[in-house]
């Protein structure tokens, strides 16, 4: 592990193109080594948005993956060979099933799209999704495209998600992993009340087995628009701060930092207090009627001080 953490600024689904003056959202940059974007900046203009984050960021490094309406207005995939190309005109890595190291942290990422599990019967495979995009597809008098269907994002969605299982179990040295997806990564991260509907199975995958794993030190991601802070038990953190369409997202912080590892994670912390917690419970119960008794009592457990 590097001696010294960085600190990444989040954001994600700015949908700058529903402003009437995209350029006027200029907060004042935080502190902060590498600007991380979840996706959904510029609908169907990635180059725009990356314009926007180059801009941002000014001189340091930036790592964003594409939204679904990056890719709207577009076969599905179509974009990505010019969306390359533009993230490095602007010198902004695009990570679309890639990895890269900035700032001694290991960054792996793409859409990730969704399994459309949390719907449960809700939906079915030809259904479509709502989304302005369209796949390649055999059609009545041979090749064409149709509009995408729960089916065609539940196969991308499998194709993403095993690749970036394979930059995860590739990642063996001691930078802090952080996974940049587009779309939710634990049911949590949708509120309770909409688990079994639509808005779940497209806004989330669960993808706990990778997650409790305990290599992830923070993974980002946008699409839905309200923020989540989740710490899971594996140590894993998962962030989420959304601007919304038309900054709708009132928790939306524009500065948001944080490092790419936590140093008191929840697995440390538990590991550390345990010895702790048992010499407590030995001691009795906690009922001190003076301030001598409570240092006798603290000197039980923390031992004295040198």
């Amino acid at each position: 592990m590097t001696n010294t953490i960085a600190r990444l600024w989040i954001l994600s689904d700015l949908h700058l193109e529903t402003l009437p003056h995209p350029d006027a959202f200029a907060p004042t940059p935080p502190d902060f080594d590498v600007l991380v974007c979840a996706g959904d900046v510029w609908r169907a203009d990635p180059a725009h948005g990356f314009r926007v984050l180059r801009r941002l960021a000014g001189n340091k490094p930036v790592v964003c993956v594409l939204g679904n309406h990056e890719h709207w207005n577009s076969v599905l995939g179509e974009r990505l060979p010019a969306a390359r190309k533009a993230a490095e005109a602007y010198g902004v890595t695009l990570l679309q099933g890639d990895a890269v190291t900035l700032a001694g942290c290991r960054f792996v990422g793409t859409t990730l799209w969704s399994d459309y599990a949390l719907a449960g019967d809700t939906v079915k495979p030809d259904g479509e999704t709502g989304e302005a995009i369209r796949v390649e597809q055999e059609v009545e008098h041979g090749p064409g495209t149709a509009l995408l269907t729960i089916g065609a994002t539940v196969a991308q969605h499998r194709i993403e998600r095993a690749r970036l299982v394979e930059l995860i179990d590739a990642h063996t040295g001691p930078e802090p992993l952080v996974v940049v997806t587009h779309h939710a990564p634990h049911p949590d991260c949708v509120p309770p009340q909409d688990h079994g509907t639509f808005l779940a199975g497209n806004g989330a995958s669960d993808l706990s087995p990778l997650l409790d794993t305990g290599r992830i030190d923070l993974w980002v991601h946008g699409h839905l628009h309200h923020s989540v802070q989740m710490a899971l038990a594996s140590g894993t953190l998962i962030r989420c701060n959304p601007a919304g369409t038309r900054f709708s997202n009132s928790s939306f912080d524009p500065a948001l930092t944080m490092p790419a590892r936590e140093i008191c994670d929840p697995i440390r912390i538990r590991d550390r207090l345990a010895p702790v917690l048992a010499m407590a419970q030995a001691a009795g119960p906690y009922a001190p009627t003076t301030w001598e008794e409570e240092k006798r009592f603290m000197d039980e457990i923390w031992g004295e001080e040198d």
